[in-house]
C-alpha cells in the first residue's frame, strides 16, 4: 500500500471517530434552561384588546419564552427524570414611547420522560403542573395577579453534544388559570440540560 493510501486510510478513520455522536453519563441530577418563541391567546376581551393594539401603526410585539432554575433528578429507569421548573413566556407590545409586557409564570413540578437509550437522548415528552402568576408591566405601572393554576405540555428532541451536556429542542403548550382566566401560550425553546 502506498503511503498515500495509507495516509488517505488513516485519515478516513479519524474523521469516522470524531463524527460520532458523544456518550452521555447519567448524573445524579440535571439542571435546565431554554430560551425560545411563543405565541400567546387570551380570554375575551384581552385578546381582542392586545389584537387591536398590535395592528396599530409604530407598534411591534415581541413574544418568549423561558425555563430556568430546572433542577431534575433520574428516576430508576434512567430515562425519566422529575424535579421543578420555573417555565415563563412574555408578551410584549410597545411603540416609540410606551409598552406593555404581559409576563406569565409556572412554578412547577415536572417530568420530562426519554425514549432514547438514556435521559437527554432522542424523543422526550414533557408534563409541568404547579402555580401560575400573570405579571402585567408598563410604563406606567407594574400589577401581579393573585395566584392561579397551570400546566403545560411538550414534545422534544435530545442531543448529546458531550459527555455532561444535552441539547433539548422543543414544542410546548400552556394553560394558566388566574382569577377565572385562561392564558394561553404555545412555544419552540432551544433548551440545555447538564
Amino acid at each position: 500500500m502506498s503511503k498515500i493510501k495509507l495516509a488517505t486510510a488513516m485519515a478516513a478513520i479519524w474523521l469516522a471517530g470524531s463524527f460520532q455522536v458523544a456518550a452521555a453519563e447519567v448524573e445524579d441530577w440535571y439542571t435546565y434552561w431554554s430560551l425560545g418563541s411563543a405565541s400567546h391567546t387570551y380570554d375575551e376581551p384581552l385578546d381582542s384588546a392586545v389584537q387591536a393594539v398590535d395592528a396599530l401603526p409604530g407598534v411591534s410585539r415581541t413574544e418568549t419564552a423561558i425555563d430556568m432554575l430546572g433542577f431534575y433528578w433520574p428516576m430508576q429507569n434512567d430515562k425519566t427524570a422529575v424535579g421543578f421548573v420555573i417555565s415563563g413566556s412574555a408578551d410584549r407590545l410597545e411603540d416609540s414611547w410606551d409598552y406593555i409586557q404581559l409576563n406569565q409564570y409556572l412554578y412547577g413540578g415536572s417530568v420530562m420522560h426519554f425514549f432514547g437509550e438514556e435521559i437527554g437522548d432522542g424523543v422526550f415528552l414533557r408534563g409541568d403542573l404547579g402555580i401560575s402568576k400573570l405579571v402585567v408591566d408598563s410604563s406606567v405601572a407594574n400589577i401581579a395577579s393573585d395566584s392561579g393554576t397551570g400546566i403545560l405540555l411538550g414534545v422534544g428532541y435530545g442531543i448529546k453534544v458531550s459527555e455532561g451536556f444535552r441539547v433539548l429542542l422543543s414544542l410546548t403548550a400552556s394553560n394558566n388559570n388566574i382569577d377565572g382566566h385562561d392564558y394561553k401560550s404555545t412555544a419552540f425553546r432551544i433548551g440545555g440540560l447538564w
